[in-house]
């Protein structure tokens, strides 16, 4: 399995390029600094490059390196593969949005050709900016002197533009960086990524980049929708050149960073929804700290794609708003169970490419065995208890969005957790994969079928045992359980289709592998059923002779 880099400071990444072009670009609105929302606009549509228009990749082979590669090509090659604006250019775009923001006075005369401008190395998926804000002055003025911007380029991910900007107003304030992302496709949705990270300030302790602004219309100095927030203190932990690259921490600094990582799933797991679906910021709210749920997405080769509208006919596909506290009914619904939930999955993918392509039907029975197989494994109680929590589907597979910073004292802590964009409400099983890498570090891909394997190494030892001690039993069952790893296979077509033959492949190694632990359970089924039918023939033999002799004795 192969995983996306992170995009974040510090991060790099080398990915293959999909299409993210929608056929219907989605509306979004914008977020302006006092934190009011704009009536919704229609977002631009741009033509493709040529590399814009190949066809989407299989989500476990986005990257072309080892998920653990700190290959730099994204970041200087970024320009030319994805049609952006050169950052020589791009820089008095970044400084002009910077003056429109913080501008102190409008009688101030600000030389944008002075400002200092440092280019951050973005990443595949946005185009990333650290900006450095002063906070407000203690003592009075009869006006603000003029900010000085200092842009560095960051090594962004697949899908975002990413660049760090300084903006220093005089020596006795206090700065505060912050990042710029910026999609670098039409159909990305960093309204979701916004709702998300609110999401998780308003109802988590979990330390998440805090937005500052957002803009996602094309009426700005960028043209392009943009997201601003605090840059979070630290270094992520599989970047070999920082100081807090995982392999170079000692036991003690592993042990610690095990033990509060280990918190932090168990958090996200306390909080629960109905339904599986992605958290949007609710429309028809007055501000922007409620929210809703809805079902996920269905994205083909030419972007998102739009559906019949289920809302009245099926309860499953309403957009339902969260509420917070919310616990699981002793009985629950059927359209509630996670065995609904990806039966009707694979319908809406089937369903999708029969319409996109009535030819298609010669592979949709990919989709039919993925159905017997849900079934199946419903049989025999391998989905779960139908509970939904909030699961960061980027991770459990490596350590890349994870920020950390090590203290004078050489003590470790998590600073903060980034790239939420794959986060969502998911079966519980999902958010548990084991993080394999904290005990068993491989270069390449970590095998989660030995995830529970013992180490050799004491020092790694101790480090799983506090991982495992710490999320308990019930995360260990999904966490290490033949069939929850399957589980989670499972969901992951479920949630995102079959786009590839590479996917294609995947299903079939799936089933294969779910195959025989299927006929091996039915054997123990049966087994069972035939000694629980010979316990009774017995019991009720016994019963018969015993009567036999009482009646015998009472003669």
């Amino acid at each position: 399995m192969s995983f996306q880099a992170a995009e974040g400071p510090d991060t790099e990444t080398v990915v293959k390029k999909t299409s993210r072009q929608a056929s219907h670009a989605p509306t979004w609105h914008s977020i302006k600094p006092d934190g009011i929302l704009s009536e919704f606009v229609d977002a631009p549509e741009k033509p493709l490059s040529e590399i814009d228009n190949m066809a989407p990749e299989s989500e476990k082979s986005i990257s072309s390196q080892s998920k653990k590669s700190n290959n730099s090509n994204v970041s200087f090659t970024s320009t030319v593969e994805y049609s952006q604006t050169p950052f020589d250019q791009y820089i008095h775009q970044v400084k002009e949005l910077c003056h429109l923001l913080w501008n102190p006075s409008p009688k101030v005369s600000h030389n944008f050709r002075t400002s200092r401008i440092e280019r951050l190395f973005g990443g595949a998926n946005n185009r990333v900016a650290g900006i450095l804000l002063p906070t407000k002055s203690r003592s009075p003025r009869a006006s603000a002197p003029p900010k000085e911007f200092l842009i560095d380029r960051l090594r962004g991910g697949g899908f975002n533009r990413v660049i760090g900007i300084t903006i220093e107003h005089s020596t006795d304030e206090e700065a505060t960086q912050l990042i710029l992302r910026v999609p670098r496709f039409e159909d990305g949705r960093p309204d979701r990524e916004v709702a998300v990270l609110r999401f998780i300030r308003q109802y988590t302790s979990i330390p998440v980049p805090e937005v500052k602004y957002a803009d996602f219309t094309s009426e700005n100095p960028l043209k392009q929708c943009y997201v601003i927030q605090n840059r979070i203190p630290g270094y992520d932990l599989q970047n070999k050149t920082n100081p807090t690259f995982y392999l170079d921490l000692n036991n003690e600094q592993k042990c610690t960073f095990a033990k509060e990582f280990a918190l932090i799933l168990l958090e996200l797991h306390r909080v629960m929804h109905p339904f599986p679906g992605l958290i949007e910021v609710a429309v028809d709210s007055d501000h922007d700290r409620d929210f809703t749920v809805r079902p996920f997405d269905l994205r083909s080769s030419s972007g998102y794609e739009p559906e019949l509208d289920l809302n009245t006919k099926l309860p499953f596909f309403q957009v339902r708003p969260f509420v917070k506290d919310w616990e699981p009914p002793e009985t629950q619904p059927l359209e509630q169970s996670t065995y609904y939930f990806m039966i009707a999955q694979f319908g809406r993918w089937k369903a999708l490419e029969l319409r996109c392509d009535p030819a298609s039907i010669r592979w949709s029975s990919y989709y039919d065995r993925l159905v017997t197989m849900t079934v199946q494994m419903d049989d025999l109680g391998f989905l779960g208890n139908d509970e939904n929590c909030v699961c960061h589907l980027d991770l459990l597979g490596a350590p890349r969005n994870i920020m950390a910073d090590i203290k004078p004292d050489g003590s470790l802590s998590i600073t903060g957790i980034l790239d939420w964009d794959s986060a969502g409400f998911a079966p519980r099983f999902a958010g548990c994969a084991p993080p394999t890498w904290l005990w068993a570090w491989d270069e390449e891909e970590e095998d989660e079928k030995h995830a529970n394997d013992t180490p050799s190494n004491p020092g790694d030892q101790e480090i799983k045992s506090i991982f495992e001690e710490t999320v308990g039993d019930w995360f260990l069952w999904y966490a290490y359980k033949p069939e929850y790893r399957l589980a989670r296979e499972l969901f992951r077509f479920a949630k995102s289709g079959i786009r590839s033959s590479t996917e294609n492949e995947e299903v079939d190694e799936l089933l294969k592998e779910w195959s025989v632990i299927y006929e091996s359970r039915m054997v123990d089924k049966e087994v069972k059923a035939a000694k629980t039918e010979d316990a009774i023939t017995e019991s009720a033999a016994e019963g018969e002779i015993n009567g036999t002799i009482e009646i015998k004795a009472f003669e």
